[in-house]
């Protein structure tokens, strides 16, 4: 039985949207979410098409604060008995950070597809057009329910929460967080994977508002203290911080972490590494059980990007230690 409704098509700028401007070195935004909608083929019968064009930013604009105003507005429509799905065009720098910020915002089992494209508008090879395409027809799939939002790019759809981008220019610039795949082109088809996908139900995290304020912080080797008490002295509210291997961080750096904690600072700790996650391995100063014993947050195989975002949330809800170190339970 074929369906009927609409879907929702969400326009936030991006490289899909770019074009050559004139007196400007590179592409820039060229207000072409029209002409991407004009050139798409008619849908199946019965689906309606409903453009929203939200904004028209490259994706190092957006902030926090649009990622979780996005994800709200999409969960409205979303809400409307005739919507069916919602496709948001993004820039692809940023993409799995609003990907996921939806993911763990929107309660809704209906559809959310994030795509994009590597290619500006007027390129040879541009790969906008079949993205938009697909992410439309990824809308009418029986998604499982729990898969939560997707990314769709070249090809195949993956889970927001294990989406990454590994590559800054070729067009097959996403993977997988060792998860695989949702579901994939052939053709003119998209088909599901038949991927499995975790059985423990994901928590959602949906304050009123987020803390906008966290710090995300990387490790290097020789590291002293001085970064992380330059944030904390100018207000940080929320700290996460990417250390080596199964997360470990050089040894000048944890008395300042304690005293983050101390003063009601939530400190989750992710890693460098793009698979595997953060463990309690090593017991050393700075390693991972140690870190754990002294009250850091393990954010599981989240990276240190979208471990910030659930931190934003999660902040949003509690200044609780105890209770958001419960919310990265299940990441």
């Amino acid at each position: 039985m074929s369906k009927t409704g609409e879907i929702v098509v969400f326009f936030t700028g991006g490289t899909i949207g770019m074009s050559p401007a004139e007196g400007v070195h590179g592409v820039a935004p060229g207000g072409n979410f029209e002409k991407l909608l004009n050139q798409l083929a008619p849908q199946e019968e019965g689906i309606t098409l409903r453009p929203v064009p939200w904004s028209d930013k490259p994706s190092p604009h957006m902030t926090p604060s649009d990622m979780f105003r996005l994800a709200k507005e999409v969960e409205a429509a979303l809400q409307e008995s005739t919507v069916l799905g919602a496709v948001v065009l993004h820039g692809t720098d940023v993409l799995a950070e609003s990907a996921y910020m939806c993911d763990i915002v929107i309660n809704s089992d209906k559809p959310v597809v994030l795509t994009g494209s590597m290619r500006y508008y007027s390129e040879s090879g541009y790969d906008g057009i079949r993205n938009l395409i697909n992410g439309v027809r990824a809308c009418l799939l029986p998604i499982p329910p729990g898969t939560g939002a997707c990314v769709l790019m070249t090809d195949r759809i993956f889970a927001a929460r294990e989406a990454v981008k590994v590559n800054s220019l070729n067009v097959d610039a996403f993977e997988s967080r060792e998860a695989g795949i949702v579901g994939y082109v052939a053709g003119e088809s998209v088909i599901l994977a038949g991927c499995p996908l975790s059985n423990s139900p994901r928590r959602k995290i949906s304050p009123d508002s987020i803390e906008p304020n966290v710090a995300l912080i990387t490790s290097y080797t020789g590291m002293d203290r001085s970064i992380i008490d330059h944030v904390k002295s100018h207000g940080v509210k929320g700290l996460v911080i990417e250390g080596f291997g199964a997360g470990n961080v050089p040894p000048g750096i944890v008395p300042a972490l304690e005293e983050c904690m101390e003063s009601g600072i939530p400190v989750v700790l992710a890693t460098r590494c793009i698979e595997g996650g953060v463990w309690p391995v090593y017991g050393y100063p700075g390693g991972g059980a140690d870190l754990e014993d002294r009250g850091v947050i393990l954010c599981g195989r989240l990276g240190g990007p979208k471990a910030r975002v659930r931190l934003m949330c999660a902040l949003g809800l509690t200044g609780d230690l105890e209770e958001i170190r419960d919310m990265f339970e299940d990441a």
